[in-house]
C-alpha cells in the first residue's frame, strides 16, 4: 500500500512481520446502537515502507485500559472509539522506537455525531539509532480534537508542529550519518576485497577492521577475517619452519667454519712460539753485547765526572775570594754616604726653624683679616641659599596649578568621550532591538505561513482520499459501529444525513 503523506511523525523501529492478534474491549451488544466514530490505518516502516504486523495497540481512556490488541498480517488496524472520551493510544514492538497519539472524542452534539466523518493514521515507526534523540517522543506527537464549525475531528497541527519540525530535522540529519557509514562502510570493504584478492593479508585485514568498525555486527567482515587469521597461521607455521631450516643450517656452519679457525688458530699459535723463542735467542745475545759496550761506557763517565768535579772547586774558591773583596769595598763606600746624609738633613733642619718663625710672625698678622673674609662669605651664602630656596618653592607651586589645569582638562575630555560613548550605545541598543522585533516579526509571519501551508496540503490530502478509498478488513476493534458505519462502507455523498462523509487520513 503506497504512503500517503502530509506529515511526517518519523518514529522508526527496528523489526520484521508476525502474527496478527485481535483486539479487546467494550462488548459489542453493550455499544451496538450508539453513535461512534472509527479510527484506522496501518503501521508501516519509515525507511522501507514495509507493513509492520503484530505491533501492540493499546487505548487507554480515564487512565484505564479499554482495548489492546496488534496489526494484522497486513500491519492493519481498525477501532471504533466512543464519544466524550479523551484516548491515550500507543503503538510499540520489541526492537522499535515506540510512538503516542491522543484522540479527543469531547464536544460532540448528539444531533451532529452520526455526520462527524471517521479517522484514518498510519503510523511509522523506525529503529533506534545512536544519532536518534528519544526524549523528543516522550509526549504524544500527533493529537485529534473536534472542530465545531466544521463539524469534524481533525489533527491539531498547532500542537504537533513544533514537534514534527524538531523530529524531521533529527531524522534528516540521522540519515545523512546513515548515508556516510553505509559510504564509508563500502569504501572499506571494496579496499579489503580488492587487498584480500591479492592476498595481501596484512592491508586487507586493516580494512575489514575499518568496516567492522563502523558496522560491528555484519557479518562479512568477520567471516574475512576469520579467513584471513587462518592464511595468516599458515603463513606463520610456514615461516617458521623455514626459519628453522634456516637456524639449523646456519648452525651447522658455524660449527664447521669454528672447528676450522680452532685448527688455524692452533697452527698460527705453534708457529707464533717458534718465532718467539728464535726471537728471545737472538735478543739476548744483543743484550749482552749492549752490556759490556754500557760498561764501558760508564767507566769512562765515572772519570770525565771526577775531573770535572775537581775543575769547579778550584773555580768556586777563586770566585769566593773576588767576591769577599768587592763586598768590603762596598761598605766603606756605604757608611762614607750615610755620614754625608746626616749632615745634610742637620743644615735642612736648622732652615726649616728659621722659615717656621718668619711663616708665624706672618700668620699673625693675616689672621684677622681672614677671620672677616670668611664672616662675609658666611653672609653671602646665607643669602644665595634662601634665594634657591624661594625660587624652587616658585617653581613648585607654578608646576602645581599647571598639574592641576591640564587635571581638569583631562576630566573634562573624559566626561565628554563617555557621553559621546554613550549616546553611540544607546543609538546601537536601539538599532539592535528594531532588528531583534524586525526577525521576530518575520518568523512569526514564516511561521504563520508554514503552518497554512500544511492546512492546505492537509485539505488537499483530504480531497486525494476521497478519491482512493482504502480496502482492507477490520482487525481491532473497541466496539461495534452502528448499522451503515463500518469503517470502510461506501460514504455518503448526497448530503441528505443518511451516512459518514469520507474519512480524514495523516501519516504520523
Amino acid at each position: 500500500m503506497q504512503r500517503k503523506s502530509l506529515i511526517i511523525l518519523l518514529l522508526t523501529c527496528f523489526t520484521t512481520v508476525v502474527a496478527f492478534a485481535q483486539l479487546s474491549g467494550t462488548k459489542q451488544s453493550d455499544v451496538l446502537d450508539e453513535d461512534n466514530v472509527s479510527l484506522d490505518g496501518l503501521v508501516s516502516d519509515y525507511y522501507s515502507g514495509e507493513h509492520l504486523a503484530n505491533v501492540s495497540i493499546q487505548a487507554t481512556a480515564n487512565g484505564n485500559v479499554v482495548a489492546t490488541g496488534f496489526t494484522d498480517g497486513n500491519g492493519e488496524y481498525k477501532m471504533v472509539l466512543e464519544y466524550d472520551k479523551e484516548y491515550i493510544i500507543s503503538f510499540s514492538k520489541s526492537g522499535l522506537i515506540g510512538k503516542t497519539i491522543i484522540f479527543n472524542t469531547y464536544g460532540v452534539p448528539e444531533n451532529k455525531r452520526h455526520k462527524v466523518p471517521n479517522m484514518g493514521a498510519e503510523i511509522t515507526l523506525f529503529k533506534p539509532n545512536e544519532c536518534i534523540k528519544t526524549e523528543i517522543l516522550n509526549k504524544p506527537v500527533g493529537k485529534a480534537v473536534y472542530v465545531a464549525d466544521r463539524n469534524i475531528i481533525d489533527w491539531d497541527m498547532d500542537y504537533s508542529m513544533d514537534k514534527l519540525a524538531a523530529l524531521n530535522k533529527m531524522l534528516d540529519d540521522c540519515s545523512k550519518q546513515v548515508e556516510k557509514k553505509e559510504k564509508d562502510y563500502t569504501t572499506a570493504m571494496a579496499a579489503a576485497d580488492n587487498a584480500f584478492a591479492k592476498q595481501d593479508w596484512e592491508n586487507a585485514k586493516t580494512g575489514y577492521q575499518k568496516a567492522l568498525s563502523v558496522f560491528p555486527d555484519k557479518p562479512a567482515p568477520k567471516d574475512r577475517l576469520k579467513l584471513i587469521e587462518t592464511e595468516l597461521t599458515k603463513k606463520a607455521e610456514a615461516e617458521k619452519q623455514r626459519a628453522e631450516e634456516k637456524a639449523r643450517a646456519e648452525a651447522e656452519a658455524k660449527a664447521k667454519a669454528e672447528k676450522e679457525s680452532a685448527a688455524k688458530k692452533e697452527e698460527q699459535e705453534r708457529l707464533a712460539k717458534e718465532k718467539a723463542k728464535a726471537t728471545a735467542l737472538a735478543k739476548a745475545e744483543a743484550e749482552k753485547a749492549e752490556l759490556a759496550k754500557a760498561e764501558a761506557a760508564a767507566k769512562k763517565a765515572e772519570q770525565e765526572r771526577l775531573a770535572k768535579e775537581q775543575k769547579e772547586a778550584e773555580a768556586k774558591t777563586a770566585q769566593e775570594t773576588a767576591l769577599k773583596a768587592q763586598q768590603e769595598k762596598e761598605s766603606a763606600i756605604k757608611k762614607k754616604e750615610e755620614e754625608k746624609l746626616i749632615a745634610q738633613k742637620e743644615a735642612e733642619k736648622q732652615a726649616a726653624l728659621s722659615e717656621k718663625a718668619k711663616l708665624e710672625k706672618e700668620a699673625a698678622t693675616n689672621k684677622k683679616e681672614e677671620v672677616v673674609a670668611k664672616k662675609e662669605v658666611v653672609v653671602a651664602t646665607d643669602n644665595a641659599k634662601k634665594e634657591e630656596k624661594e625660587k624652587i618653592l616658585a617653581q613648585k607651586e607654578a608646576e602645581k596649578r599647571a598639574a592641576l589645569e591640564d587635571n581638569a582638562k583631562k576630566q573634562k575630555e573624559a566626561a565628554a568621550k563617555k557621553e559621546e560613548q554613550e549616546r553611540i550605545a544607546k543609538e546601537q541598543a536601539a538599532n539592535l532591538a528594531k532588528k531583534a522585533e524586525e526577525e521576530r516579526a518575520e518568523n512569526k509571519v514564516v511561521l504563520l505561513e508554514e503552518k497554512e501551508e500544511v492546512k492546505e496540503q492537509l485539505a488537499v490530502q483530504v480531497i486525494e482520499e476521497k478519491k482512493t478509498p482504502i480496502k482492507g478488513s477490520s482487525t481491532i476493534k473497541i466496539k461495534s459501529t452502528n448499522k451503515g458505519r463500518n469503517l470502510y462502507a461506501k460514504p455518503n455523498k448526497t448530503g441528505n444525513d443518511k451516512g459518514a462523509r469520507p474519512m480524514k487520513h495523516i501519516v504520523l
